[in-house]
């Protein structure tokens, strides 16, 4: 009787230890997913950061400006750009449909032209994956929102979403020229641990402070940093930011930090975006993440069936 009583306590923490490991493995092959660009993705990427460098080599030193991109759309053999003002003189090798708000060019085209690591750089660093729209990948260039984005929904999806823009922002081939920067409590274990392998465009930082000063006086094309009163100036001039700079950063704070460290009020450079993880009332920016793997992008205005961290 004994025996057996002890044979099924035995055999009862077996299989709870058991339960406990596969949870422990599917979390890790999860965080791995998460932080490493599936084939596919990196190359619909490298056809995005092509056709960037091809828009910005079209509209060189000092002649027409370059459009102001509302959505990237990548649909497997078509590269689509949603302009928000129409502009119908397309570089080549952009054609613009006949409302100048939309420009297009063929895939194949556009990589028979050269690598992803050729060319010059482009302005639009900050262009992520949102996630995908009827099978098409649906991508928003950070930088050209004009204040701070929440990040809103599920603690556990928020976090898995962050980490997945984060890791697409310093490992893929569209943001080489962008860094992100990860302040306080959002440079815990349980944000970094998700990103796997370091990079070089990724920092840390404990205070507001200390995020500022990251790459302030190593911007490309600039002989030393700008003084705090061009920093000023510039604001959220978006124009005046591109043609200082191609550079970009992407400071990522939770909620309670930003609060706490009353960014609302920090005089951002026009090059800088502000990622906030949770609820902060009043936003302008606000991408909701639905528990069925949607994501709501209110006034951004772009649609999205599954989010990026569902992708890889």
């Amino acid at each position: 009787m004994i025996a057996s009583i002890a044979l099924c306590v035995g055999l009862g923490l077996l299989l709870l230890l058991g339960a406990a490991l596969i949870r422990r493995r599917r979390n890790s092959t999860s965080a791995q997913g998460r932080s490493a660009l599936s084939g596919a993705s990196r190359r619909a990427l490298e056809t995005v950061a092509l056709g960037l460098r091809a828009v910005a080599a079209g509209r060189p030193h000092g002649g027409r400006p370059l459009p102001d991109i509302h959505v990237v759309v990548h649909s497997g053999q078509r590269l689509t750009l949603r302009l928000a003002e129409a502009d119908g003189d397309a570089p080549a090798p952009w054609t613009a449909d006949v409302s100048g708000k939309e420009w297009s060019v063929d895939t194949a085209r556009l990589r028979r032209g050269g690598s992803a690591g050729d060319g010059p750089t482009h302005p639009y660093s900050l262009t992520v994956t949102l996630g995908l729209h009827r099978g098409e990948r649906m991508l928003v260039d950070l930088a050209r929102l004009s204040g701070p984005i929440a990040l809103t929904g599920d603690d556990n999806d928020v976090l898995l979403l962050a980490q997945a823009l984060i890791s697409e922002v310093v490992s893929g081939p569209v943001g080489t020229l962008a860094t992100v920067v990860l302040v306080g409590s959002a440079a815990t274990p349980s944000v970094t641990d998700g990103l796997g392998a370091r990079s070089a465009r990724l920092h840390t930082a404990a205070s507001r402070g200390e995020a500022l000063a990251v790459g302030e006086n190593k911007l490309p094309g600039q002989r030393g940093g700008p003084s705090s009163l061009q920093t000023l100036h510039m604001g959220r001039d978006r124009g005046a930011a591109s043609s200082r700079t191609h550079a970009r950063r992407l400071f990522v704070v939770t909620a309670a930090q930003y609060r706490n460290e009353r960014w609302g009020d920090t005089p951002l450079r026009g090059t800088d975006t502000l990622l906030v993880l949770g609820y902060i009332p009043a936003l302008e920016w606000n991408l909701q993440v639905k528990p069925d793997g949607a994501l709501l992008t209110g006034r951004l205005g772009v649609p999205v069936d599954t989010h990026t961290a569902r992708l890889n």
